[in-house]
């Protein structure tokens, strides 16, 4: 009985298998050159703003190669960016049922839940990705947001504040621990963080607006007021406009 999932090499006869691209023997190139080809010519008609041209190229691609990993990402992830998300999904865990450790594949499909509103599978996908690679920054912020808006506020604080040891840059981790601090009853942990998230953006309306009422919270109407009004200045402002 033979395996379907096999084949042979025509050079040297070494069977291999089906998803082989080269024979490890004699490095014959095994597969269609075309699927490559569609492959990159999708990648520049993406790159140069043409999806639908891209994303012919891909569902032709598909057509020979069902489980090709690459294709199914970026089918995906032009789904995606039409606003298509039951689509972009779909291709996303295509492309993960093929390579289970493919860590863009589960970030992105993460991102998308996130985006349908589907929290408990954006968790899901954003905890596959840190199984993977656990000082992933972008997925413990991630998480940390799908965890924010599912209510577990202590285990979003576990999250953001890992994303800031590792980046400790990124001034929106500040913003949402500041959130989850204010909601806590935290005010001056809130504080701390609002004023770190203004830092880089000392205009950012929502850390000036939560600043402004945490320090009402605590007494200060004063420093309340003066936030405001620098919120005001700056949504009214040119650059606050924009």
């Amino acid at each position: 009985m033979t395996n379907s999932n096999l084949l042979r090499c025509t050079r040297c006869g070494r069977v291999a298998a089906e998803q082989d691209k080269f024979c490890a023997e004699c490095g014959l190139f095994l597969r269609d050159a075309a699927i490559d080809q569609r492959l990159l010519l999708a990648l520049v008609h993406e790159r140069e703003g043409r999806s639908q041209e891209s994303r012919h190229e891909l569902e032709r691609l598909l057509v020979a190669e069902p489980d090709n990993v690459l294709a199914n990402h970026l089918l995906g992830t032009l789904y995606f960016h039409e606003g298509l998300l039951d689509q972009a999904t779909d291709y996303y865990r295509k492309a993960i049922a093929t390579a289970p450790r493919f860590l863009l594949g589960h970030y992105d499909l993460g991102v998308a839940y996130y985006h349908r509103g589907d929290m408990p599978e954006a968790v899901q996908a954003f905890r596959r990705c840190l199984e993977i690679d656990p000082n992933y920054n972008a997925a413990h912020y991630r998480l940390g947001l799908a965890l924010f808006h599912s209510g577990q506020l202590e285990e979003a604080r576990e999250h953001f504040e890992l994303s800031l040891a590792l980046t400790p840059e990124y001034l929106m981790a500040h913003y949402h621990l500041g959130i989850i601090h204010e909601r806590l009853g935290e005010y001056e942990q809130a504080a701390r963080e609002f004023e770190r998230s203004l830092e880089e953006s000392s205009g950012d309306v929502s850390s000036l607006y939560h600043l402004a009422l945490v320090r009402d919270a605590q007494g200060d109407p004063a420093a309340a007021a003066d936030l405001r009004r620098r919120a005001r200045g700056f949504a009214t402002s040119p650059v606050g406009a924009k």
